[in-house]
């Protein structure tokens, strides 16, 4: 198989303070790096200030403090809002895996919260971030245009991760046009993260959202609380259980599972079934599953494992998590690479901001794997 490796810069980020003083010290950072600037500027207008109004609507309604955020970030750039690409892209792209294990199937005896993100080099931040904002819930995960997030944990020990649901919901060529004016997902999680404490809070927080993208999302809580909450243009289904007494795995990759939209849409990608697959086989109905098992399953090449290098195709994993409620830390493996080890952050450590460099190995499509079957 043809191979190409290439070196990405990833970093860990810690923003603090109010929401303004927060953009304005990422917009300081993203100055002094021209690439990550002319990503995330656009040098014509695109979007213009009546439908900025409404998405700041949308944004101090269901995550308050974004836009004084935004408005620091796009200060300290001395850049118009109408100029920034995360207005383009947030009203309303990626293929993942997520699972969520129970404690009682873990050797350790710790409810784990798992997911792989395959997504174009492109779009991909490669970026951890922490933050501690004045009125919000601390927590860490990943970002998506900066301001999102792509999953992560907070404070009070509550994870979220999410998959799409069938073809994306994206501004992007050959994506799915969204049915409902709404947020996309990375609003939808960072929303979660800073404003609820629990399973309960969150499904209460989200019941009347509009959502515009199509996703899976799994929620996970210290006292292993579990949901899967699965959005369709613009509609919600919720199953829940508690994984101490009930079921004590749940698991997406990019189709619907839940009888409320699987009748929707018959077929999904040949690769979402096949991991839907793999996972089941690898994980139902076992016990004393251990991170290391977890760890391999996540890195591994499909169909031996959950991880793809096809980046020219935007289908490569570019990370790799794993979210204890418990201990309230994050995992993570940038770049579907076991060279590029596991780094582990807590809300209890303090670490300085870092820039480090990773690999990728980019190699040529598996034969089908875009296919589409029926389920």
């Amino acid at each position: 198989m043809n191979e190409n490796k290439i070196s990405i810069e990833a970093r860990t980020i810690h923003l603090n303070g109010t929401s303004y003083e927060a953009g304005y010290q990422l917009g300081k950072i993203i100055k002094e790096k021209p690439l990550l600037k002319e990503r995330y500027i656009l040098k014509e207008r695109t979007v213009d200030m009546m439908r900025i109004e409404e998405e700041n609507e949308l944004f101090d309604r269901w995550c308050p403090g974004l836009c004084e955020e935004i408005k620091g970030f796009a200060d300290a750039l001395q850049v118009k809002l109408e100029n920034l690409y995360f207005y383009d892209m947030s009203y309303l792209v990626p293929s993942c895996s997520q699972i969520a294990l129970a404690s009682k199937v873990m050797d350790d005896q710790m409810p784990l919260l798992v997911r792989n993100y395959e997504y174009a080099i492109e779009q991909e931040d490669f970026s951890l971030v922490k933050t501690a904002l004045c009125g919000k819930y601390k927590h860490m995960g990943t970002s998506m245009l900066e301001f999102g997030r792509d999953e992560g944990i907070n404070e009070h020990g509550f994870a979220v991760t999410m998959t799409s649901c069938g073809l994306p919901v994206v501004k992007l060529p050959h994506m799915k046009e969204p049915k409902v004016k709404g947020v996309q997902y990375w609003i939808v999680i960072r929303a979660l993260l800073e404003n609820c404490k629990d399973v309960n809070e969150a499904l209460n927080y989200i019941k009347d959202m509009p959502i515009a993208f199509n996703m899976n999302m799994l929620l996970l809580d210290k006292d292993e609380n579990m949901a899967l909450v699965q959005t369709m243009d613009g509609k919600i289904a919720v199953k829940r259980n508690n994984g101490k007494d009930q079921e004590s795995i749940l698991y997406t990759t990019n189709h619907a599972v839940l009888p409320d939209f699987k009748h929707l849409e018959s077929r999904a990608f040949r690769h979402s079934i096949g991991r839907y697959q793999f996972i089941e086989k690898q994980l139902k109905d076992k016990h004393n599953i251990t991170r290391a098992q977890l760890k391999s399953m996540l890195l591994e090449k499909y169909p031996e494992g959950l991880c793809f290098h096809n980046y020219q195709e935007s289908f490569g994993t570019t990370k790799s998590i794993l979210l204890s409620p418990l201990e309230g830390t994050l995992e993570i493996c940038w770049g579907g690479h076991f060279e590029n080890q596991w780094r582990r952050y807590a809300f209890d450590q303090i670490e300085a901001d870092e820039e480090f460099n990773i690999e990728l190995n980019i190699e040529q499509t598996q034969a089908d794997i875009f296919d589409w079957q029926s389920f």
